[in-house]
């Protein structure tokens, strides 16, 4: 009498193989999406920095012209020129908002708080970079 040997796959054992197979490349697309998300989020809050960094950097040099010139209170940075609004609803690149807040903090009225805040929207929610500086009346 001759025993009959087995020889192939199963199907439980093809189905398991693909279930494996399939698992790994869920991994590593979920792996590869994630990466260009956060890729994506790193290029956008370092624009909306540059942003900021850009605003202050011209508010300083307003001063250094004229400290008279900086008037208190909330504004809109059109192309780096003052527009005073409640809200900013101009945007930077398609995709950014820059808004800027100045305030006296001295008592004697030769400090101002200059606070920058370039927000932005992505698939993730809304996000925003803030810089914050000082700024006083050193003629």
């Amino acid at each position: 009498m001759k025993i009959k040997s087995k020889s192939g796959q199963s199907l439980i054992e093809v189905l398991t193989a693909l279930a494996v197979v399939l698992l790994v490349l869920v991994a590593l697309i979920r792996a590869t999406t994630m990466s260009m998300r956060s890729g994506s989020f790193s290029k956008a809050q370092a624009q909306a920095s540059t942003y900021a960094q850009e605003a202050i950097e011209w508010i300083r040099a307003e001063r250094d012209k004229n400290w008279n010139n900086l008037v208190l209170g909330n504004y809109c940075m059109n192309e780096l020129s003052w527009s005073s609004v409640g809200t900013c609803e101009y945007t930077l690149g398609n995709q950014f908002k820059r808004e800027v807040s100045l305030a006296n903090v001295g008592d004697e009225g030769n400090q101002v708080k200059v606070e920058v805040v370039v927000s932005w929207q992505e698939s993730g929610g809304e996000h925003q970079s803030v810089l914050t500086t000082y700024l006083t009346n050193w003629r």
